[in-house]
C-alpha cells in the first residue's frame, strides 16, 4: 500500500514540478553561477541556484514553481526571462553570445516559444494604444495632419494586434503567455466610459496566479496614468477604483497598494501618497510588501515637513559623538545629506552639493553629512579627497545605522532641510530641489 502511495506521490510531483535547463554559449560564464529569481514577488534574493558546467550547461534542481514570469540571471552577463508553467514539465533554453541577433534560444516549451514571439512586442504595442487611446478622448474634436497621422499609426497597430493574437490562439492557446497578453490588451472597440466599466471586470483582480506576472502591475499602471483623467485631475477617484477593484483578494490588494504607491512615489506625487497611507494604511505599513518602499512611505507620512527632526547621538570624523539637535542650533538652515562612499550618484552628486554649500555658508546654512559606510578608511578618504569641509558624521553601521531607521532613509542620497529649531522645513528631492528651495530661503 505505502509503495502505491509512492507511486502516486511521484507521477503527481512529476506532474506539476518544472524542470528549468540548458547551455550558455558564451565560454566565458563557464563554471560560473547562474541564479534564478521570481519577478514579480521576490525580495531580490534568488529562489534557486545552480552551475554553469565546463560546457555551458546548466540545470536547475527540478521542483514545483508558481506559474509566472522569472528571471535567469549569470553572474556578469545580461538575464533573460522564462516562463514557469506546471502544464509544462520542462524548459530548455539556450542562450548565444549577448550581442547575437537572437540571443535566447527555445529548445523545449511553448510558452516560452509565445513569450519570446509576442511578449515584447505586443507590450509596447498595448502602451502605445492605450496612450493614442488617451489622446483621441483628450482632442477627439480635433483634426489636424497630426491627429491624422496617429488615427494611421492606431489602425496599424490594431491591424498587427489581431494578427498577433490569432497566431496566439491557434497555437499557444494554452499558455500563461496568451492568457496574460488576451488579458493585457486595451479594449479599443470601446467607448472611455465602457473600458473604465469593463476594467475590473476579468478575473486579474481576484486571482493571486497573475501575481507572478506583469499583468496587474501594467493594469495598475495604465489606469493610473490613462484614466485618472487629464492632467491627473482624477487620480484619487482611479486610486479608489483601483484598490476597490482587489478588495476581494487581500495579496492582490496588497499587491496593488504597493504598486500605486511605486507610480505616485515616481511621480512624486507626495500629497496622493499622504492620502494613500490615511486612507488605506493608517499605522499598519507592514502591508506594504516591499521592504525599501514601506520604509520610505513610512518616512514620508511621519516625518512631514513641520515636524520635529529626530534626534540622536553620531560619532564626527575625530570620533566624538555629537548630538544632532545641538548640530541644528548652531546654523539658521541645516541640509541633512545621507550618503555613502560606494554610491556613485552620491559622488556625482557631492561637487555640487559642495558648490551650494560655499554659495550659502554665510547666510548660514550647514551640511551635515551622514555615511552609511561599514569602512572607515573608504568614509574618511573620499572627505580628504573630495575636501568636505562640512560637518562629516558616521556610526560606521552601514544600513544598519540608527540614522537611517529614524529618518527613514531607504536609498542615498537623501537630503532634509532642518531649521535651527530642529523642524524640517523640506524634503529636496535631488540636487536642483536643494538648490531652488535654498535660493528662496537664503535669498
Amino acid at each position: 500500500m505505502k509503495t502505491i502511495i509512492s507511486i502516486i506521490l511521484l507521477i503527481i510531483t512529476s506532474i506539476s514540478s518544472q524542470h528549468l535547463h540548458g547551455r550558455f554559449i558564451n565560454e566565458e560564464l563557464f563554471n560560473k553561477p547562474v541564479y534564478l529569481y521570481d519577478i514579480f514577488q521576490g525580495d531580490s534574493q534568488p529562489i534557486n541556484k545552480t552551475k554553469i558546467d565546463l560546457n555551458g550547461n546548466f540545470s536547475f534542481s527540478t521542483r514545483k514553481y508558481d506559474i509566472g514570469l522569472y528571471r535567469v540571471q549569470a553572474k556578469k552577463d545580461k538575464s533573460f526571462i522564462v516562463v514557469l508553467n506546471p502544464m509544462e514539465a520542462e524548459v530548455q533554453i539556450q542562450v548565444n553570445d549577448k550581442d547575437d541577433t537572437k540571443r535566447i534560444e527555445v529548445l523545449k516549451s511553448l510558452d516560452n516559444i509565445a513569450f519570446n514571439r509576442h511578449f515584447y512586442l505586443l507590450n509596447k504595442i498595448y502602451d502605445r494604444l492605450e496612450s493614442l487611446l488617451f489622446e483621441k478622448r483628450v482632442h477627439e474634436k480635433k483634426t489636424t495632419k497630426t491627429s491624422l497621422e496617429k488615427e494611421e499609426e492606431y489602425q496599424k497597430l490594431i491591424k498587427y494586434t489581431t494578427l498577433a493574437l490569432t497566431d496566439l490562439k491557434s497555437n499557444f492557446s494554452r499558455t500563461f503567455t496568451y492568457e496574460i497578453l488576451e488579458e493585457l490588451k486595451p479594449l479599443y472597440n470601446d467607448s472611455y466610459e465602457d473600458r473604465i466599466k469593463q476594467y475590473f471586470k476579468s478575473e486579474t483582480w481576484t486571482n493571486s496566479k497573475y501575481l507572478h506576472s506583469p499583468l496587474i502591475h501594467t493594469k495598475v499602471r495604465n489606469y493610473l496614468e490613462y484614466y485618472s483623467g487629464v492632467n491627473n485631475h482624477d487620480m484619487l477617484v482611479a486610486i479608489d477604483d483601483i484598490l476597490m477593484g482587489a478588495s476581494n483578494n487581500y495579496d492582490v490588494y496588497r499587491y496593488c497598494l504597493s504598486e500605486i504607491l511605486l507610480y505616485l512615489d515616481r511621480k512624486e506625487f507626495n500629497e496622493h501618497i499622504e492620502y494613500v497611507s490615511s486612507e488605506y494604511i493608517g499605522d499598519d505599513f507592514d502591508i506594504i510588501a516591499k521592504p525599501s518602499l514601506r520604509k520610505k512611505i513610512e518616512g514620508i507620512t511621519k516625518l512631514k515637513v513641520g515636524v520635529l527632526a529626530p534626534d540622536l547621538s553620531i560619532p564626527d570624523i575625530n570620533g566624538n559623538k555629537v548630538r544632532l539637535h545641538d548640530l541644528y542650533k548652531e546654523n539658521r538652515i541645516n541640509l541633512l545629506f545621507f550618503w555613502a562612499s560606494s554610491c556613485p550618484h552620491c559622488i556625482k552628486t557631492i561637487p555640487d552639493i559642495r558648490n551650494i554649500y560655499e554659495n550659502y555658508r554665510s547666510a548660514g546654512l550647514e551640511v551635515i553629512a551622514i555615511s552609511i559606510d561599514k569602512k572607515e578608511e573608504d568614509w574618511l578618504s573620499v572627505i580628504s579627497n573630495e575636501n568636505l569641509e562640512w560637518t562629516n558624521v558616521s556610526s560606521l553601521n552601514g544600513w544598519d545605522s540608527e540614522s537611517t531607521d529614524i529618518y527613514f532613509v531607504s536609498s542615498t542620497p537623501t537630503f532634509y532641510l532642518v531649521d535651527n529649531n530642529a523642524k524640517i522645513i523640506a524634503r529636496p528631492d535631488g540636487k536642483e530641489d536643494v538648490r531652488n528651495l535654498l535660493d528662496k530661503l537664503l535669498r
